[in-house]
């Protein structure tokens, strides 16, 4: 019996110190900084006045200050890329979230 106490305790310290590891590694969404996305406010200005523009332009009942801001805010924001990932066109994203929310 005493091999199934050793057993045991090797299983628990080994995913402790799995749990212990993988504590400090920082989640794939993230930047590393804990923080929200970074958004440069010429940028931002220069997008808003491009979306406002768009939304003005498109018609229809859409709260185009709302469009705009929430579609700025995206095509502005500075989110680090993984490497070999795919991501959809970030105006095409911007422009449908910005849609559905306002």
């Amino acid at each position: 019996m005493p091999t199934d106490y050793r057993i045991y305790l090797f299983i628990i310290l080994a995913s402790g110190l799995i749990v212990y590891a993988v504590s400090f590694v920082p989640a794939l969404t993230s930047d590393g900084s804990g923080g929200s996305a970074r958004v440069d406010e010429r940028r931002y200005e220069a997008a808003f006045s491009r979306e406002m523009d768009h939304c003005l332009a498109q018609g229809g009942d859409t709260d185009c200050q709302c469009f705009a801001s929430i579609s700025g805010l995206i095509l502005a924001g500075d989110r680090p890329a993984l490497p070999n990932a795919v991501y959809a066109d970030k105006r095409e994203l911007a422009r449908g979230q910005a849609a559905g929310s306002c």
